[in-house]
């Protein structure tokens, strides 16, 4: 083992902490450990990443998901040997939702009411917006836009373009607002809420055609899918 100048450094989110090491003997894994005084013992992975000179190794080990960023001071014990370490915990923002896709059919202006819960996974506070907005797109509007674009006749490769932009302006099922009337607000490390959110849907949806995108909050995301069923009203600004 080489002679270590001050702590050993592991970097990386709770569920995966990394630090790098000379190490000439590779110790069998049951005597490497991480002693931290709010952690207890960890057991610690030990992988080799070369055999040449020098002969390096990569050491990694995993806290608790909701363990807070910063720095903890501690200790690996290697085959009886004993390295003080500094461990620099990074943010991580983890969050799920349950269920993950909303599927409905409607008339185009439609509101609708979904229950869902949110958990989170990560080890930093986020929060819940008690209002916000995302657009959607119809399933079929790509490739249809493509596909009118390669067959335009008349013009130049400009005038293609154009005509692909102007099909994908029409797939462009409008802005889908959404509000959160019972749940919003900061959601701490391992929480668990359950969450009332309205989607009104704009009207410039077509009927026969299906709708989907993407609400996100932090590094959640919920799928939505609607099938527009009936007439437009007509569009409205902005939307």
């Amino acid at each position: 083992m080489k002679h270590q100048q001050g702590p050993l450094r592991f970097r990386g989110t709770p569920n995966r902490l990394l630090a790098t090491l000379e190490l000439r003997e590779f110790p069998p894994a049951k005597v490497c450990r991480v002693v931290l005084p709010d952690a207890g013992s960890l057991p610690l992975s030990v992988r080799r990443l070369r055999s040449a000179e020098p002969i390096v190794s990569t050491l990694s080990f995993r806290l608790p998901k909701s363990t807070p960023p910063g720095s903890y001071e501690g200790n690996v014990e290697l085959g009886g040997k004993r390295i003080p370490i500094l461990v620099d915990v990074e943010p991580r923002a983890s969050l799920r939702f349950i269920p993950s896709r909303v599927r409905c059919k409607e008339q185009p202006g439609a509101r609708i009411t979904a229950e869902l819960t949110l958990l989170n996974r990560g080890n930093v506070e986020v929060t819940v917006p008690r209002e916000d907005q995302f657009c959607v797109f119809a399933n079929d509007g790509l490739m249809r836009a493509m596909y009118r674009g390669l067959v335009e006749e008349d013009g130049d490769g400009q005038q293609r373009i154009d005509r692909i932009m102007d099909e994908l302006a029409k797939a462009h099922g409008g802005l889908v607002r959404v509000t959160v009337t019972e749940g919003a607000g900061p959601l701490a490390p391992e929480e668990v809420r359950d969450l009332t959110v309205n989607l009104h849907f704009s009207h410039r949806l077509i009927g026969g055609h299906t709708y989907r995108g993407t609400w996100s909050v932090s590094e959640a995301s919920l799928e939505v899918e609607i099938e527009a069923v009936g007439e437009s009203n007509g569009e409205e600004k902005g939307r």
